[in-house]
């Protein structure tokens, strides 16, 4: 694990999309699995600048989503098909032909689902993932469980989620589902570099949990990425505030 510690969530999200910059120029055709919520906003307004600036081109780019709501179709404005148009592939040049994403809708989801790994493996499997940390440690919708599931599924989501997601369904609990689809383990653990990003004061115990409890616990799922080969978290003063310095150094 290598650990970036920027000053702010702007200090992040502009260190994050720097990241993704130079890795795309590495790669133009890189397979980008996109990130939905409060956490990357940031970073996607960066990538546009970039784009704007004519930093980097996203022309040959595929990306695929990290998840989905399990019964709202992408016209929905809370669904996250909708965030990344509305945040990040309307302003910028990656093909329609090259936008992936779980169909929330779909009939026979265990079908989809299998589908959606299969396609992600058969372009090459995904170079670059980015997600935040749930409060139960969750990492995508891999929520806490005796048992962690490897490819795209979609699971019940924990009413620790749905109340933290309610603020973006102004606060209205009722109206965040009961479900979701999200990438397994096994496509977060293939992936060539998993971004975690993370800041603020809300995040300083799952930091701390994360780094100074040295287990994997299905329970914790994000204690899994310490297996992972190319794992880089980027989190703000605020976050790493409750943790040992002198772990967080040995990352540095």
């Amino acid at each position: 694990m290598k650990v970036y510690l920027e000053k702010d969530y702007e200090a992040v999200s502009k260190k994050t999309a720097e990241i993704v910059r130079d890795a795309v120029n590495a790669k133009p055709n890189l397979i980008f699995c996109l990130p939905a919520g409060a956490s990357p906003i940031g970073m996607y307004r960066y990538l546009v600048e970039m784009y704007r600036n004519k930093e980097v081109s996203f022309q040959d780019m595929i990306t695929f989503d990290m998840d989905e709501y399990v019964g709202l179709t992408p016209d929905d404005d809370q669904s996250y098909a909708y965030f990344m148009q509305k945040h990040f592939l309307q302003y910028v040049d990656v093909k329609p032909e090259n936008v992936f994403y779980p169909d929330g809708m779909a009939k026979d989801l265990d079908a989809m689902c299998k589908k959606y790994s299969a396609d992600i493996f058969a372009k090459g499997g995904l170079d670059l993932a980015i997600t935040g940390i749930g409060a139960d440690g969750h990492i995508a919708f891999n929520e806490p469980d005796h048992k962690l599931i490897p490819l795209t599924h979609y699971i019940d989501l924990d009413e620790s989620t749905r109340e933290n997601n309610a603020h973006f369904f102004d606060g209205d609990l009722s109206r965040v589902p009961k479900q979701a689809i999200t990438i397994g383990m096994e496509d977060i653990m293939k992936s060539r570099l998993f971004l975690v990003v993370a800041s603020g004061e809300k995040k300083a115990k799952l930091i701390k949990k994360t780094f100074e409890e040295e287990t994997l616990d299905p329970m914790w799922p994000v204690s899994f990425l310490r297996m992972h080969p190319n794992c880089v978290y980027i989190i703000d003063e605020a976050a790493a505030s409750l943790t040992d310095p002198d772990i967080l150094a040995k990352y540095r």
